[in-house]
């Protein structure tokens, strides 16, 4: 099999990633099928098929078999983007939350700005669910993730919309370890409000402040957590 042949799958795969954009197709929308992708292509089922697993590694589609391709969840954010599995597990928590530390109240700080009367109501129901989660004794880590995205999401800017959520997905651990701390619960839905006052009143550097004094919490009962592993 000589080079080029060895590349067509992921030739193929970019074509299919421009078509994914071309044809704006988003979370859960079908793609065309293998048929349509082999004649439009003009290449075989075999190639359209590593193409598809290439996409589907990256994330990009899902195969639900029996029933087709479809646009995945997260579109190109994989569970590991930023490949953190294989870091220093001790540190690894400290120096994401100090890189969130340097972009998150950036973020927060456009987010005030920008933000719509649908993000408002995403904000809310976040806190809502993450409290109703809580009380019930359940895990309400999904949901605290959920209102750091929503911060993103505010800011109307697609780049740091994907910029902190593929960060957030790199520490889902964080959340877990985090959330085992004596108070951390009722300090991270105090800071939660505090921001979200903070983006509903439309106060940039009030958004901006809370968020840095709500990661510095984090911060402290990471480092508390930590404390108590090495005991």
């Amino acid at each position: 099999m000589d080079h080029r042949t060895q590349r067509l799958p992921e030739i193929v795969a970019d074509k299919i990633r421009n078509m994914v954009i071309e044809l704006s197709l988003s979370e859960g929308d079908k793609m065309p099928t293998e048929t349509a992708l082999t004649t439009h292509f003009n290449v075989s089922r075999s190639t359209i098929r590593e193409a598809v697993k290439i996409l589907e590694v990256e994330n990009i589609v899902e195969i639900r078999h029996g029933r087709g391709t479809y646009i995945a969840k997260k579109t190109g954010i994989t569970k590991d983007p930023l490949g953190l599995s294989f870091s220093n597990r001790d540190m690894l928590l400290p120096n994401l939350l100090e890189a969130r530390k340097l972009m998150e109240p950036g973020i927060a700080y456009i987010a005030a700005q920008r933000r719509t009367d649908e993000n408002i109501q995403q904000m809310h129901a976040s806190i809502r669910d993450m409290e109703q989660a809580y009380a019930k004794g359940e895990d309400y880590t999904g949901f605290d993730y959920r209102f750091h995205c929503i911060i993103a999401e505010c800011t109307q800017n697609d780049v740091l919309n994907r910029l902190l959520p593929l960060i957030c997905e790199s520490i889902n651990e964080g959340y877990m370890q985090t959330s085992r701390v004596k108070g951390s619960y009722e300090r991270a839905i105090y800071w939660h409000k505090k921001i979200y006052d903070a983006i509903l009143a439309q106060k940039p550097l009030d958004a901006q402040q809370a968020v840095i004094q709500h990661l510095s919490q984090t911060l402290i009962d990471v480092e508390h957590n930590l404390e108590g592993a090495g005991k």
